[in-house]
């Protein structure tokens, strides 16, 4: 006896939407650094990387840094491409475009290929545009950070 009164001649064909297709990108997705989360040490990624909570030590990515409104960098930095607009205290190495929103307060010393600055951002420290900017390799050092004045 079919089940739910149906006979092998009443089966109907059901066509489904096809999902989506997505074609691989050569990026990975973000590694985040959530509001909340502190890290300490040495960070290295072949990817983008999003800080929005706070980071002591060394940041090295060779993709693109973002660092939030709210986020708080205490590190060396060396990146492909950046977006600053928390705090950051430490040098700043970036390999071609740097972009700083006017939130951002940077103390420490920035070298990169192109800068592009907001009004209302806050910078401490020497500026080098037009500068070609190596992206070390992962077993690499990276610049070190800026100690803050209260501790010298």
């Amino acid at each position: 006896m079919p089940i739910f009164g149906s006979s092998p001649s009443d089966n109907h064909e059901v066509s489904l939407p096809t999902p989506p297709t997505f074609t691989a990108s050569k990026k990975t997705p973000a590694t985040i650094i959530a509001k909340g989360v502190k890290l300490e040490g040495e960070f290295k990624s072949q990817g983008d990387v999003q800080i929005e909570g706070e980071v002591h030590g060394t940041i090295q990515t060779e993709g693109l840094l973002t660092l939030g409104n709210e986020a708080f960098l205490k590190a060396g930095v060396t990146a492909s491409d950046a977006i600053i607009a928390g705090k950051l205290e430490g040098n700043i190495n970036i390999k071609h475009k740097l972009e700083i929103k006017s939130t951002a307060k940077i103390q420490g010393d920035i070298t990169c290929e192109s800068i592009t600055v907001e009004s209302g951002a806050v910078l401490q420290g020497s500026v080098k545009s037009g500068v070609v900017v190596a992206t070390p390799k992962a077993d690499e050092k990276t610049s070190q950070p800026v100690p803050s004045p209260a501790t010298k």
